[in-house]
């Protein structure tokens, strides 16, 4: 289902009219993008399509490796074929071979102990060979919209597999319900709802995602 379609479910589902005012639909995608935020922070935890991966090249004024500025969650971090593992803030000084650090934007690793175990190949950026990680990670959530004018921050089609998308309608209602205190007798009977999708939603081993 795209926007378009999920404004018209959710529509139909809170107040069952033929047609939405621009108003109306400007409301609904309001309180979608609410339930997708929260749909998303569960997503980041398991959903394999929305990661990225992407080498990171040091830095040699900082000695450290700088975020990419769409980082919404590290998952996982490897200087050639080794898993890193977040290291203990205290030991900043002192940073174990198999570690790292995350500090404001950037990744610190040790890399005078464990040198020899980086890779190197040429930035892109201005062809010089340099030591790097390879970071894997999900992107900040893109805003969901009906007319998409910005392909890198909006889309009109959610990340979630289709049988998913109805989710965000459930939510929608959730926060539309919460934000009218006339439909407040209803919001039991969707939390109730909201909360079933969400943990539908979490247990990716059983669904396939």
């Amino acid at each position: 289902m795209n926007v378009k379609e999920l404004i018209d479910l959710t529509n139909q589902l809170s107040l069952d009219e033929a047609t939405t005012t621009t108003k109306g639909r400007q409301r609904y995608l309001k309180y979608l993008n609410l339930a997708n935020m929260e749909l998303f922070a569960i997503a980041a935890g398991g959903l394999k399509t929305i990661i990225k991966v992407l080498d990171v090249f040091v830095d040699e004024a900082s000695q450290s490796f700088k975020l990419p500025d769409d980082l919404y969650k590290i998952r996982l971090i490897y200087i050639n074929r080794t898993r890193l593992l977040p290291a203990d803030i205290d030991n900043f000084f002192n940073i174990e071979a198999n570690k790292y650090l995350v500090i404001n934007d950037s990744i610190y690793t040790n890399l005078t102990n464990s040198s020899s175990n980086y890779l190197s190949k040429i930035d892109p950026i201005d062809n010089v060979t340099r030591r790097y990680i390879t970071l894997i990670y999900v992107p900040n959530p893109q805003q969901l919209v009906e007319n998409v004018t910005n392909p890198v921050t909006e889309t009109d089609t959610p990340v979630y597999p289709i049988p998913y998308h109805h989710f965000l309608a459930h939510g929608a209602l959730y926060y539309f319900y919460f934000s009218n205190k006339v439909f407040m007798e209803k919001m039991a009977y969707i939390k109730d709802i909201w909360d079933s999708d969400k943990k539908e939603l979490a247990n990716f081993k059983n669904y396939g995602l």
